[in-house]
């Protein structure tokens, strides 16, 4: 049977702390008041039922499953299945990282739309690199391949990328006098078409 050891507020009165003994071990929980006061409001030495105990490991690793989530998007940009696999390799349950993810996309702390305009802006202008080259390298990051197209295709409509232009930049900065077929090549390498 597990029981409560102790009681604690955080700081910021949002959570609280328990310390829960069961068997021989005891460990510490992080729970909202919301779920306390669901769970009974037990009071230190107050035995757990295994559901009141399943609904506390079950709020704590939603807890846990949530700040390691903020914590990967407050580092880096993140798709929701980079993140997804993320919280998986992290140890979370894949029920759990697929609601949390869910949960990031809901809130707009994941907007994968933004995410490929810079990445295809980069790509694009910065490493000239043509659609046949972006493309995969963005679908090997966990994009969608119509959610690529489209972006790439609405950033060429608003005029924010021109490939015929980047084509023309790269070849004068890496193969100024290079002949006819070896810039065909060369631009068929890095992502370009050329008919």
């Amino acid at each position: 049977m597990a029981s409560v050891k102790y009681i604690r507020e955080a700081e910021d009165l949002r959570l609280l702390f328990l310390g829960i003994f069961e068997g021989e071990e005891s460990a510490r929980y992080t729970v909202n008041p919301a779920l306390y006061a669901e769970i009974g409001s037990p009071k230190v030495g107050d035995e757990l039922s295994s559901e009141q105990l399943s609904a506390v490991k079950y709020a704590d690793e939603l807890y846990r499953a949530r700040k390691k989530a903020l914590s990967l998007l407050a580092f880096a940009d993140n798709n929701e299945r980079n993140l997804r696999m993320k919280l998986s390799r992290a140890g979370f349950s894949r029920e759990m990282a697929e609601g949390v993810c869910s949960e990031m996309v809901s809130l707009g702390y994941i907007n994968e739309k933004k995410q490929l305009e810079r990445l295809i802006l980069t790509e694009a202008n910065t490493k000239l690199r043509g659609p046949s080259k972006i493309v995969p390298a963005l679908i090997s990051k966990g994009y969608s391949s119509s959610d690529i197209r489209e972006v790439m295709h609405r950033l060429v409509d608003l005029g924010e990328v021109d490939f015929k232009k980047n084509a023309k930049s790269l070849l004068e900065k890496k193969l100024p006098d290079a002949s006819a077929e070896e810039k065909k090549k060369f631009l068929y390498k890095n992502g370009y078409k050329i008919c």
